[in-house]
């Protein structure tokens, strides 16, 4: 009996583990662009923090995600600058400067424009793949 036991909690911990690494990144950026969005509209250090922490959560959950091999050091490089931002806005919020998180926001979306521009194929790669 306790062979059979351990035998699906095995199987579980590694079906677990297969899910964790299929991540679904378009859902998962989407997402994390809603809570970015709820956290820039946000008018309290409540509303903020909870944003901040749906979009951490997001990006902890991308940060796990497979990329094409040629970019994906170069995308986890975005997503680890990415968590550094987060965590400072963080730490503002927790210090109630709402309008220095909001700041905050602005150096994080910085950060998207400059990695979005790596993920979308040349002309050049269209063509010949």
């Amino acid at each position: 009996m306790k062979v059979i036991m351990c035998v699906l909690l095995s199987s579980l911990l590694v079906s677990a583990s297969v899910a964790a690494s299929d991540v679904d990144m378009e859902k998962t950026m989407k997402q994390m662009a809603l809570s970015f969005k709820q956290a820039n509209e946000a008018q309290t250090v409540a509303e903020m923090t909870s944003a901040l922490a749906s979009f951490e959560g997001q990006l902890q959950l991308a940060q796990q995600g497979k990329f094409q091999a040629d970019k994906a050091e170069l995308y986890q490089q975005g997503l680890k600058e990415l968590a550094t931002e987060v965590d400072q806005a963080q730490l503002l919020l927790e210090q109630h400067n709402l309008a220095a998180a909001k700041q905050q926001l602005i150096k994080m979306d910085e950060l998207r424009i400059k990695y979005h521009k790596h993920r979308k194929p040349s002309f050049w790669q269209l063509i010949f793949g």
